[in-house]
């Protein structure tokens, strides 16, 4: 291991939470999209900015910047350690072994990821005042992250925390699996290896990845969201399943494939917004620390993993 391995951490840390800034807006309107009915990007949108401002657009960030960094050192520590029993030797993994150990770091992320986005949900849900506007009453109000998870630790105990958990590791594990062979066809279609793609191709592939793994199991997130967005006190579902029978009676099977537009949307200006932050902060310190490899050596390494945190 690196003696400056840290650096790797807080850099993706900076990235991640600056990837946050840029996307939660369009996260905010996909998971408002998704579980309230008949409502359009654009009416998602309007109505955020008319009745809650530009705030409004970023409720539930506070948890998730503050697991950004344990998120993306959970994935790519597992990723990375799996991938590499897996495939000891000097030869390129397959992409059976890519998918394989995607899917563990995805599996390995949910002990952050599922209290992070249960708590995050549950905040972009709410609207005060003028929930009648949007047609639905969350039927909850915390004043914070912090007082939304104690509540949901009182009700609940740790499971209450999880609300969603099966939901989520259906859809994450594939997910992560598929984006990380995406990722790694793309980048060797286009330039022949990681090693020799430059930014722009890491940029692209690392976008295309994201969006279309995402809209493989948007479907699967619809129903998370759904989950997850419930009324703790006075459930509407009663499980995955049950969810799923009564959004299709409800609203048919166009509801599973809402949020794609904000969703595709999302993945280039948070991509670029992680790469900026991740590289840029990642060369500061390893000038500022002056050990392990060169700025430039370093610089380049890490551009090539950047685009996989999505």
């Amino acid at each position: 291991m690196e003696d400056d391995y840290w650096c790797d951490f807080v850099a993706g840390w900076v990235g991640g939470c600056a990837g946050l800034v840029v996307g939660h807006p369009l996260d905010t309107i996909k998971v408002r999209q998704q579980t309230l009915r008949k409502v359009s990007a654009l009416k998602g949108i309007t109505n955020t900015l008319k009745y809650e401002g530009v705030r409004g657009f970023y409720k539930g960030l506070g948890f998730p910047l503050l697991a950004t960094g344990t998120l993306n050192a959970l994935f790519f520590g597992v990723y990375a350690n799996t991938l590499r029993l897996l495939s000891p030797g000097p030869e390129r993994p397959s992409y059976a072994k890519v998918c394989v150990a995607g899917c563990a770091g995805g599996l390995a992320q949910l002990v952050v990821a599922c209290p992070v986005d249960l708590v995050k949900i549950k905040m972009q849900m709410q609207m005060g005042e003028v929930e009648a506007a949007w047609g639905r009453r969350a039927g909850y109000s915390y004043h914070g992250p912090v007082a939304c998870l104690r509540d949901l630790y009182r009700r609940g105990g740790v499971a209450g925390c999880y609300a969603g958990l099966g939901s989520m590791t259906v859809r994450d594990v594939p997910s992560f699996g598929a984006y990380m062979v995406l990722y790694e066809a793309m980048v060797n279609s286009i330039s022949g290896s990681e090693e020799k793609a430059n930014a722009p191709v890491l940029i692209f592939c690392g976008g295309m990845a994201g969006v279309l793994s995402w809209a493989s199991i948007l479907p699967l997130d619809v129903l998370k969201s759904r989950l997850q967005a419930d009324n703790p006190s006075n459930p509407q579902y009663k499980g995955m399943w049950d969810c799923f029978i009564k959004s299709y009676k409800a609203e048919g099977p166009s509801v599973f494939v809402r949020g794609f537009a904000m969703m595709s949307l999302r993945a280039f200006p948070t991509n670029g917004a992680i790469f900026l932050g991740y590289v840029t902060f990642l060369n500061l310190m390893k000038r500022l620390t002056s050990r392990g490899e060169g700025v430039d050596g370093a610089a380049t390494r890490n551009e090539q993993l950047i685009q996989k945190i999505v």
